[in-house]
């Protein structure tokens, strides 16, 4: 039996199953016999009967095994065989090189409609296929490296400043907008380059400097108060990679210049929308305050950022929105170590209290959803070498938030005890504080240390340690934390060389 004409003209195998094939069947197709010739023996396909796997056989597999009552016919003296070259090169239409999309679907079109031999009008619609596009002619980077650079920024540093942001604007949004806006590209390269020749060494440092120098000549316009025509989303996303790429090309205090972390505090101090607007510009802003965060534990500063035009407009989203999402929680622990760093560092230029900071905290933590809660905690074990509680979280975005209010406890402790140590028998309440210190900073860092595939976690430890490292005491827990810092410069590209120096030769002096 030969396989069927429509089988045929697709240029697939038949399974010559009956009146009507298989393939057929499951497409809808109507199955057109191929005509029997006289005499025709057609040789039967497959492999030795013995070498077949056990089991029914598989769509579209002969049934290899043959039948008792198989019957065999004689072998003729000669056998002709059909040589079908002629036909199947006739169904093909060969096209030169560089020939257009449109001439191959005029070809393609006018050939079918002369060469159909199954003589229906529905089969000759089936077969028709128009080419796919050229995909190189619709590619967004047609620069391999670029291209290369631009996935790394996706799949790696976008996540670290998605870590709050369930809707993953640097990682989709700004994917998605950095082909056709210059200025968003070259940030995203310089900070995907720099970070590759931090932790692979797979890219020299000048490719990093060279894009940051195209952003900072592209951004020129700006300071000088020339025309320059883009959103305010891509300027402040701009801005804020542009600070992650100065944060982790600055080895040293002295050698952060804070010249994005400056821009960014005069262009979202003149867009205050910008804070509850949504999208990419609400996501910068909200990166940006934790980077602004970052800079004031590092150097023991107040923050850039002006809060009082965003403090009215937050509280007045937070409090007309019900329920909050976990988003929003989020952004509120934020916000509340923000506002404990600018009393604790500049108490006599804001108008606050630390009972007022507390109250603020406590209402927050009775508030927060049931998601908040860890998904298991285990105290240290000193004696196994686990000087810090074990804490595990489902979601990032919950850690990063119990992590901030941590901090912002630790300061307002540290706050109310420099007046209780110059008030005379004030023993007993210090020692209650100092140890809640301890406890807050344990969980802080022990969230970090719990989780191996979150920097963000890792990134934001690190800075409380840069604040509040004196408190680490047990050599135990020194060590830990030092191995921390050079693990998140190793793996995270983060550096940490002139804090590991300095810890260590401040608590080298306090062991001693």
């Amino acid at each position: 039996m030969r396989g069927c004409l429509t089988c045929r003209q697709r240029h697939l195998k038949c399974d010559k199953t009956g009146t009507e094939c298989l393939r057929c069947q499951r497409s809808g197709r109507q199955c057109v016999p191929a005509p029997v010739k006289p005499e025709e023996v057609t040789f039967r396909h497959g492999q030795n009967p013995s070498l077949r796997p056990k089991g029914p056989p598989r769509y579209g597999e002969s049934d290899l095994a043959f039948p008792d009552d198989q019957i065999w016919v004689d072998m003729p003296p000669e056998v002709a065989f059909e040589d079908e070259t002629d036909r199947t090169a006739a169904d093909y239409h060969v096209l030169a090189a560089g020939t257009s999309s449109l001439s191959i679907r005029e070809a393609s079109e006018g050939q079918n409609s002369t060469s159909g031999t199954l003589g229906s009008p529905e089969l000759r619609v089936d077969v028709m296929f128009s080419l796919p596009p050229v995909m190189s002619d619709r590619q967004k980077l047609s620069n391999f490296n670029e291209s290369f650079l631009l996935r790394h920024f996706q799949k790696t540093l976008g996540a670290w400043l998605d870590a709050c942001d369930h809707e993953r604007h640097f990682s989709v949004d700004v994917l998605e907008r950095a082909p056709s806006c210059p200025l968003l590209l070259y940030a995203c390269l310089a900070i995907a380059a720099r970070h590759l020749s931090h932790t692979t060494n797979s890219i020299p440092a000048n490719t990093a400097d060279g894009y940051h120098e195209r952003c900072i000549s592209i951004l020129l316009p700006v300071l000088e108060n020339r025309g320059f025509e883009t959103s305010i989303e891509i300027l402040l996303a701009s801005t804020v990679i542009l600070r992650f790429f100065e944060q982790i090309s600055s080895h040293d205090p002295a050698s952060d210049l804070q010249r994005h972390l400056l821009a960014g505090s005069v262009y979202i101090g003149s867009q205050v929308d910008c804070a509850t607007s949504g999208g990419l510009a609400e996501a910068s802003f909200w990166v940006f305050v934790m980077q602004d965060i970052q800079f004031a534990l590092a150097c023991r500063k107040p923050l850039r950022l002006t809060f009082s035009p965003f403090e009215e407009r937050l509280q007045q989203m937070w409090g007309h929105k019900s329920p909050l999402a976990d988003r929003d929680w989020a952004h509120k622990a934020i916000w509340l170590l923000a506002e404990t760093i600018n009393y604790c560092y500049k108490a006599n230029q804001v108008p606050m209290s630390p009972t007022a900071l507390k109250q603020k905290i406590s209402l927050w933590e009775t508030g927060r959803p049931e998601t908040f809660q860890p998904l298991h905690f285990a105290l240290a074990n000193h004696g196994v070498g686990r000087p810090f509680p074990v804490v595990w979280f489902t979601n990032p975005c919950h850690a990063i938030a119990v992590q901030h209010i941590c901090m912002a406890k630790t300061l307002i402790h540290e706050f109310e005890l420099r007046g209780l140590y110059m008030t005379p028998g004030s023993g007993t309440d210090t020692k209650i504080i100092e140890n809640n210190i301890l406890k807050y900073l344990d969980i802080l860092f022990g969230i970090a240390l719990s989780t191996d595939d979150e920097p963000s976690l890792r990134i934001m430890a690190c800075h409380a340690l840069c604040a509040c490292g004196t408190w680490i005491r047990s050599p135990l827990a020194q060590n830990c934390l030092l191995d921390l810092l050079r693990r998140t410069q190793t793996e995270n590209g983060w550096p940490w060389t002139f804090v590991v120096q300095k810890l260590s030769s401040d608590w080298s002096h306090t062991t001693t």
